[in-house]
C-alpha cells in the first residue's frame, strides 16, 4: 500500500518503491512524471514546477535533470547540471537515489556506457523502477546496444507482467535483436491491454516494416493515430514518420510528402528528434526522385547551432546531411572538422562510433549531397560495417544504407548494388521500388530475363496496391 502521510521519510511511490525525504506532494509529482514519460505525454511543465519547488526529495531534481538532458541540447545540459547539483545537496538520499545521481552524472559527463551500466543495476535491484528501465533503454538505444535494450526489457517484464508499458518496452528490445515474431506478439499484447500505448504502436510498426507488410502497416497506424494527439512532439511526429515510410514503399509518394508538411515537420522545429524525423523523411523522398522544393532550407535553418553538439553520432550525421542538401557549405565544412576533433577525443568504448563510423560516414554523406557518388560510395562503404555503433534503430539507420546504395548505383558499382538489393528483396519482398531498381541493374549487367521478371513483379505489386487502396477508399 502506498504511504502518503504529511511527514517526510521513507514513504512509497505508486510502484511500491521507497522514496527518501518524500511527502505526499513529492510522491504525487513522481507518479505523475512516470506515467507521463512512459505515455510520451506533453504535460511535463507540471512536474518541472514541482521539481523547482522541492527542497528535500532528491529524486525530483534528479528526474528533472534526466528530462532536460533528453532534449539533446547544450541548454538542456546546462540546466541538467544545475538540477543535478541541487539533488546532490539534498540530505539523506537513499541507495536508489544515489544510483540515479551517479547515472545522471555519467550522462552529463558524456559517458553513456557508464550510465547504461548503472541503470541496469538499478533495474536489477529495483525492477519496479520503470523509469530506470526507460532511461536505461534510451542509453542502450543511443549506444546501438540492442542486447542491453532487450536485457532491460526482459528484467522489467519478469516483475511487471501486468503493465502494458513494459510489454511495449520489451517488444522494442526484441525487434532490435531481430526477434520479430516475438516482438510483434508482445507489442500486440501491450495494445490489447491498453489501446493508447504509443510506444507499443511504434514497436509494432517496426515489426511490420521489417517484414515488408506495407498495407497492414498503413492500416494499423491509421487505426490508432487518433490516440497520438496527447503525445509529445517526438512520439507524435515519429509515429507519423513510420506511416510515411510505409506510404513511400507503397509508391504513395504524394501522401508521404503531405505527411511531412502536416504531421512530421512543424510541431517543435527546435527539437532534435523532430529535426531528424524531418531530415530522414526528406532524404528518403528524394531517393525516390520526389522534388521536395525549399524544404531543406527550412529544416537547415534550425541546425546551424548544432554544428558542435556531438551528443549522439546518429543525430550528428543527419544534421550534417541536411545542411549539405541545403547548400550550407561553410556549416558543413565546420561540422566535419568538429566531428573529426570529437573522434580524436573519443573514449575507448566510443571510438568505433565516432572514429570508425561517424567520420567516414559524414564525409560520405557530404559527398553524396554534392553529387560525388563514387566518393560517397567509397566512404560510406567504410562506415557501414560499424553502423550499429552510432545509435538509432534498425529502421532509422536504414537511411544511411539507402544513401550508400544510391551512391553505388549512381557510380556504377552494379555488382555490389545488386547484392544489397537482393538481400533487401529477401527480407521485404513486397516493395515495388526494390524490384524496379533490380530490373535496371540486371539490364546494365546484361541479365535481360531477370530484368523482365523483376519489372513484371514490380508492376504486379503496384497494381495490387492500387487495387487495395481503391477498395479501402
Amino acid at each position: 500500500m502506498r504511504s502518503w502521510g504529511g511527514k517526510r521519510g521513507q514513504v512509497k511511490d505508486g510502484q511500491g518503491l521507497e522514496v527518501a525525504n518524500a511527502d505526499a506532494h513529492a510522491i504525487e509529482a513522481l507518479d505523475f512524471l512516470r506515467e507521463e514519460w512512459l505515455a510520451f505525454g506533453k504535460r511535463f511543465d507540471r512536474f518541472m514546477t514541482a521539481a523547482d519547488k522541492e527542497e528535500r526529495c532528491a529524486l525530483l531534481p534528479v528526474m528533472a535533470a534526466n528530462l532536460v538532458l533528453s532534449m539533446n541540447s547544450h541548454e538542456g545540459r546546462a540546466l541538467g547540471a544545475r538540477y543535478l547539483e541541487r539533488a546532490r545537496k539534498m540530505p539523506d538520499a537513499g541507495a536508489r537515489e544515489q544510483a540515479w545521481i551517479a547515472a545522471t552524472d555519467a550522462w552529463l559527463a558524456g559517458d553513456g556506457d557508464k550510465s547504461l551500466a548503472i541503470h541496469e543495476k538499478i533495474v536489477a535491484e529495483w525492477p519496479a523502477d520503470l523509469l530506470a528501465g526507460k532511461l536505461g533503454q534510451l542509453h542502450a538505444f543511443n549506444l546501438g546496444d540492442a542486447k542491453a535494450l532487450l536485457r532491460i526489457g526482459t528484467r522489467l517484464l519478469g516483475e511487471n507482467g501486468d503493465n502494458h508499458y513494459v510489454w511495449g518496452m520489451h517488444a522494442f528490445g526484441l525487434e532490435e535483436c531481430n526477434r520479430i515474431d516475438e516482438a510483434e506478439a508482445h507489442a500486440r499484447k501491450a495494445i490489447a491491454m491498453q489501446r493508447q500505448d504509443p510506444w507499443a504502436h511504434h514497436a509494432l510498426a517496426h515489426c511490420l516494416e521489417a517484414r515488408g507488410r506495407l498495407v497492414e502497416g498503413v492500416a494499423f497506424l491509421q487505426s490508432v493515430s487518433d490516440t497520438w494527439e496527447a503525445c509529445n512532439s517526438f512520439m507524435y511526429t515519429h509515429n507519423w514518420w513510420h506511416l510515411a515510410l510505409f506510404l513511400i514503399d507503397l509508391d504513395r509518394l504524394d501522401e508521404a510528402l503531405t505527411l511531412f508538411d502536416t504531421r512530421v515537420w512543424g510541431v517543435w522545429k527546435e527539437f532534435s528528434e523532430d529535426q531528424i524525423n524531418a531530415i530522414s523523411l526528406l532524404a528518403r523522398l528524394e531517393l525516390r526522385d520526389v522534388d521536395v522544393g525549399g524544404r531543406w532550407a527550412d529544416v537547415a535553418s534550425y541546425l546551424e547551432q548544432r554544428l558542435h553538439d556531438h551528443f549522439v553520432p546518429f543525430l550528428d550525421l543527419q544534421y550534417l546531411y541536411a545542411l549539405a542538401r541545403a547548400g550550407r557549405h561553410s556549416a558543413v565544412t565546420e561540422m566535419l572538422a568538429s566531428l573529426e576533433d570529437r573522434a580524436e577525443r573519443a573514449k575507448p568504448f566510443e571510438r568505433e562510433a565516432w572514429a570508425d563510423c561517424a567520420v567516414p560516414a559524414a564525409h560520405g554523406l557530404a559527398a553524396h549531397a554534392r553529387g560525388d557518388h563514387a566518393e560517397a560510395a567509397r566512404l560510406l562503404g567504410q562506415a557501414m560495417p560499424h553502423l550499429q555503433s552510432i545509435g538509432g534503430s534498425i529502421a532509422q539507420r536504414a537511411l544511411f544504407g539507402a544513401i550508400h546504395l544510391d551512391a553505388l548505383i549512381r557510380s556504377g558499382w552494379n555488382d555490389a548494388a545488386v547484392k544489397i538489393l537482393q538481400a533487401d528483396e529477401r527480407e521485404r519482398p513486397g516493395v515495388p521500388a526494390t524490384k524496379r531498381a533490380l530490373a535496371g541493374l540486371y539490364r546494365k549487367l546484361g541479365r535481360a530475363e531477370q530484368a523482365l521478371t523483376a519489372d513484371y513483379q514490380a508492376d504486379q505489386l503496384a497494381h495490387q496496391y492500387r487495387t487495395v487502396r481503391g477498395v479501402a477508399a
